[in-house]
């Protein structure tokens, strides 16, 4: 190959040389990323996507300075980078680093900012990195994350309501009523079921031991429905007044309820039944008075 042949192919070589630059430099700048780049000897350079998100551009800095030269801090917003650390010198020492997600925040960032940094070891030493700011999308999280909390407030407060208005329905549909002295009447209302049966025991028994009283009413006139395991609820929660010291009377069985009651067999006779709330009072009263003028007359 002639001088002249040589010539011409070094400024060919010359020439794409140059046009691979422009190319690179036209791809550096106009990245919608940022870009990141560290030489062997740490020299940084950045384009415009990189340096507005740590607040300007690459300073003249020795690796081990960037952490606190650019306000590097994990993703908690709280721990600073130590010395070296950061995912770009890091990638200088040869750990690649992917979506790792950082915060910024110096003078020239007051608000902060969040970043999701990849990076990688570059042939011939130095290092790569592609940024991304992702401070909207963390934000975004964040807006979510606290509707959510809230939401989930919202949520146990309603259960709480729910529980509390629950124990308000039970009092109500159970309730204890102290009608004369000495004499409390259970009116009872609807279906009785296990858990209804153990909630009106408990609550008819406190109050047989608070009032200190002697003649306990359970009132079903509201009852139209009853079979064999309502009754047996019954008959012991009358089994647990007794046991008490006080009196339990029945008052008010429907017609249907004592049909009901005869064909499954079920045993009333032990208790003291009246056709109906006024007259298991009036037999209540009558033998209170008799009881407390027994002692006088001896």
């Amino acid at each position: 190959m002639t001088q002249t042949a040589k010539a011409a192919r070094i400024a060919d070589v010359q020439l794409d040389a140059e046009a691979l630059k422009a190319l690179v430099e036209i791809l550096f700048d106009n990245n919608p990323d940022g870009i990141i780049i560290a030489d062997a000897s740490g020299k940084l350079s950045m384009n415009s996507v990189a340096a507005e998100l740590v607040g300007g551009p690459a300073a003249d800095a020795a690796p081990e300075e960037w952490a606190e030269r650019y306000g590097l801090f994990y993703e908690d917003q709280v721990t600073r980078y130590a010395p070296g650390t950061d995912p770009i010198a890091m990638a200088m020492k040869g750990v690649t680093v992917t979506e790792a997600v950082g915060f910024v925040r110096s003078p020239a960032v007051p608000e902060g900012r969040y970043g999701s940094i990849s990076t990688r070891l570059l042939p011939g030493g130095g290092a790569i990195g592609i940024v991304r700011d992702v401070t909207e999308q963390r934000r975004l999280q964040s807006d979510v994350a606290t509707r959510n909390a809230e939401l989930a407030q919202r949520e146990q407060e309603n259960r709480e309501l729910i529980a509390r208005l629950r124990v308000a329905v039970d009092e109500l549909s159970t309730p204890v009523l102290e009608i004369w002295d000495d004499v409390l009447a259970l009116p009872v209302v609807g279906i009785v079921d296990t858990q209804r049966s153990a909630r009106m025991t408990e609550r008819l028994l406190a109050e047989v031991v608070r009032t200190r009283s002697r003649s306990v009413i359970v009132d079903l006139t509201g009852v139209e429905l009853i079979d064999t395991s309502t009754a047996d609820r019954f008959l012991k929660l009358a089994r647990s007044v007794q046991l008490l010291g006080a009196r339990c009377l029945v008052a008010g069985i429907q017609p249907a309820v004592a049909q009901t009651l005869v064909e499954l067999g079920v045993e009333f006779t032990a208790l003291e039944t009246h056709r109906n709330l006024k007259s298991a009072l009036e037999a209540s009263i009558r033998r209170d008075v008799a009881e407390r003028r027994t002692p006088a007359s001896r």
